[in-house]
């Protein structure tokens, strides 16, 4: 990771679904800046271990423990990181729940789940936290989406990316209200990211690595630390002037033809290569 300098020095900054993967690598990174960071997440145990690390490298982290399907503790999460910190800088809405890839008529028993996560707890810590943010002078909020917000086949539940691109049309709407109050809400849409799969990285998998490397132009996974960098860039003023923007972060991934890369998978089942 690159060190910026301690572009975020004396802001303040929370990360939602902190207590692991993403979040947990964003909180770090922005700790590591000089941020102090609110790791909120429903997950106790991951969520002190995470804020702790931070604070053993000597930086400021507190966990504040967060349902985020109940607006009562958004708003509690919100008033006590004020109450510790003094202020609101930074928002990074990154918590996602577990959803099982099931046929869509199964899907609908997990669409509350999906939509009060992922696009319905945004918008209550927008609705508390903006007025936070006007009052430090301004702000960013970073959603985190995914390069599934544009697909509608995947290895994730349709109320996943139905979620999720409901989450891209919710930051561009923020993003058009909250710039006159100086506050800016981006989205950020990893693709394939190594993330732990079974307590190994996803592209420990052979065959998951091959496909990386057929699918995306750069040839691998990103890792969470590159995520957790873009988020950096968008939080500090080198992105002064940017906002309603959703960056895709996906190594060129979206850019592939989907009867072309079968294609060539194919092929190479076959015993023949395709250079391009």
């Amino acid at each position: 990771m690159s060190k910026q300098y301690n572009c975020l020095a004396g802001k303040v900054a929370i990360i939602t679904g902190a207590a692991q993967g993403i979040g947990r690598v964003i909180a770090r990174v922005f700790a590591e800046e000089s941020a102090s960071v609110v790791i909120a997440d429903i997950q106790e145990g991951p969520g002190q271990a995470a804020a702790q690390d931070i604070r053993d490298a000597g930086q400021h982290a507190l966990f504040i423990k967060t349902d985020l399907r109940r607006e009562k503790d958004i708003e509690a999460m919100i008033d006590s990181t004020t109450d510790n910190f003094g202020r609101l800088d930074i928002v990074i809405n990154n918590a996602r729940p577990q959803l099982p890839q099931v046929p869509f008529a199964e899907s609908l028993e997990y669409w509350d789940l999906a939509m009060d996560v992922i696009l319905k707890a945004p918008a209550l810590i927008a609705k508390h936290a903006l007025p936070r943010l006007l009052k430090s002078g301004g702000g960013s909020i970073v959603n985190i989406a995914s390069v599934n917000a544009f697909f509608v086949t995947s290895y994730q539940s349709v109320a996943y990316h139905v979620a999720k691109a409901g989450l891209l049309q919710l930051t561009r709407y923020l993003a058009v209200e909250s710039g006159p109050q100086n506050i800016r809400v981006n989205a950020i849409c990893p693709g394939l990211v190594d993330l732990y799969d079974k307590d190994k990285p996803l592209t420990a998998d052979p065959v998951n690595k091959s496909v990386a490397e057929l699918v995306v132009p750069l040839k691998r996974a990103a890792s969470a630390a590159e995520i957790a960098e873009v988020a950096l860039f968008l939080c500090t003023d080198a992105a002064a002037y940017i906002t309603g923007h959703v960056l895709a972060v996906d190594g060129g991934e979206m850019l592939g033809d989907h009867f072309y890369v079968a294609r060539k998978a194919f092929n190479r089942g076959r015993g023949f290569m395709e250079e391009y």
